[in-house]
């Protein structure tokens, strides 16, 4: 399999739920991958042929798909929501049925759904991972939309609102029919108890609940969209993995970046010096095509960190893959 059809795999089944990755980490094969999906190899790129369910020295990782950060309404908090989450690197979709609180002027970076939120649910959307905001200008709105997504699969939501108006809805919502395990899903108030005032500060609250409910509550490996896209459409480059690290280096298992030809890259293993020197290696491996996949060790003890201005040491190996 070609590896740019084989990360097009990898793409379209995270958004259908987890895959499973297998790495080949011994001297014959290594680096070679496949992907399952309940036991079942949907992709595999490799080198050498491979007992994937039997075979000895394998990295196994569960992999998920990126956060999409759905906000009903395109408001003030709305719009400070957006500027913080770009920051995070997540995915963020606008809904509003106000064209001046909805545009790509507005949002530049967003997907600006502009329609009647009655209109919003009436088709299908290609939400994998949806966390959900209810901001909208009105109680009457916030409460359809919140009845809406209770439909839909969903991995958080959070909807403005003083604890008399929460009251209010959840009220309406179980005459509906809706039942009190339903509604115990529904972080509101919205946020973390920072006693936020401003704006920018409730967005800020919100924000770190959403962060804690997904990293909380998600063990594997996040994969970055703009990283597969990457991937997929370049014809050659080198991949760095973590397979393992020490003390606090500030990365964990499963980050990886991808490197490219013209030395630009995508992705992070954590910052700092450490990424640096890979970025220094990965880029001296595209140049010398005779360097082969490989594992290597870099390590920043106390002292060395220190010297270079930085709190964090340990060590990190990584995988150096040739694509």
């Amino acid at each position: 399999m070609q590896h740019n059809q084989y990360y097009k795999v990898l793409r379209d089944q995270l958004k259908k739920g987890e895959v499973q990755r297998r790495t080949v980490l011994s001297e014959q094969g290594l680096g070679d991958e496949a992907l399952f999906v309940k036991e079942r190899c949907v992709g595999e790129l490799s080198t050498e042929p491979h007992d994937w369910m039997n075979e000895q020295h394998l990295l196994i990782e569960d992999l998920s798909s990126e956060v999409e950060l759905v906000i009903f309404g395109g408001g003030h908090i709305a719009l400070e929501l957006y500027h913080i989450a770009l920051r995070l690197e997540l995915d963020v979709t606008i809904i509003d049925e106000r064209e001046e609180y909805c545009n790509v002027q507005r949002f530049p970076k967003a997907r600006c759904i502009c329609t009647d939120f009655e209109e919003v649910f009436k088709q299908d959307r290609d939400w994998v991972r949806p966390y959900f905001i209810i901001a909208t200008r009105g109680h009457s709105y916030d409460q359809l939309c919140l009845e809406q997504v209770l439909k839909l699969p969903h991995w958080y939501i959070g909807m403005i609102g003083s604890k008399n108006k929460v009251a209010k809805t959840f009220e309406n919502l179980k005459i509906k029919g809706y039942t009190d395990a339903q509604l115990a899903l529904v972080h509101a108030p919205i946020g973390l108890d920072i006693h936020a005032v401003s704006a920018s500060e409730i967005a800020l609250s919100i924000l770190a609940e959403v962060v804690s409910q997904y990293r909380k509550r998600n063990t594997s490996v996040y994969m970055e969209k703009r990283v597969l896209q990457s991937m997929m459409q370049e014809e050659h480059f080198v991949v760095v993995r973590v397979i393992d690290k020490t003390g606090s280096a500030p990365c964990r298992i499963g980050f990886q970046l991808a490197c490219f030809p013209d030395h630009s890259f995508t992705g992070t293993i954590g910052g700092g010096v450490i990424e640096a020197l890979a970025l220094e290696h990965a880029r001296a491996m595209i140049e010398d095509p005779s360097m082969r996949n490989h594992i290597q060790s870099f390590s920043l003890d106390s002292e060395k960190a220190g010297s270079v201005g930085m709190i964090c040491g340990g060590s990190v190996t990584l995988l150096f893959q040739r694509r």
